[in-house]
């Protein structure tokens, strides 16, 4: 067992806001998970956030962050670009 801290070891949630269970919606539906986990495999690296972009939204992009973590806007900057958030 070991709780969340144990279990974030090796397994992380991301939840994706707006995002429909197992469908995509008015969100940032659009990301590559895939390549972060052959990265944390691979290099031992997990990841920090994923960008999420979306076709609903297509100026936009976020950070999706690993529970409990949210991305956070750091007051400056385009407020659409995910570089200017950091997830807290």
């Amino acid at each position: 067992n070991g709780g969340a801290e144990a279990a974030s070891k090796w397994s992380q949630f991301y939840f994706v806001p707006g995002m429909s269970h197992c469908r995509g919606g008015q969100s940032l539906d659009e990301f590559d998970l895939l390549s972060a986990m052959v990265d944390w495999v691979e290099k031992g690296t997990p990841p920090e956030s994923v960008i999420a972009t979306g076709k609903a939204f297509p100026q936009r992009s976020r950070p999706l962050c690993p529970y409990p973590k949210h991305a956070q806007y750091k007051g400056a900057g385009d407020p659409e670009d995910a570089k200017n958030f950091e997830c807290r």
